[in-house]
């Protein structure tokens, strides 16, 4: 059973570190390219989600903990 959340685990681990990965190409994509990444503005969808932490006060700071410790985890 260990060897079953160990896998489950360890393939959402290889997930996020794929979505990071992808999130930081299109980033630079659309620094070096200046439009939008398939059809969306991921910068503009970085800031507006800064943003929204931001103005929830303890709330936006708490959750923007949690996903740094998620995030940092290796």
């Amino acid at each position: 059973m260990e060897t079953i959340f160990t896998n489950i685990r360890n393939f959402f681990t290889n997930l996020s570190g794929l979505f990071i990965c992808l999130l930081s190409f299109a980033v630079l994509a659309e620094i070096l390219f200046g439009g939008d990444v398939l059809g969306m503005s991921v910068i503009a969808n970085v800031i507006e989600l800064i943003e929204l932490l931001g103005s929830n006060g303890v709330v936006g700071v708490i959750a923007l903990v949690i996903l740094y410790e998620l995030l940092s985890r290796k």
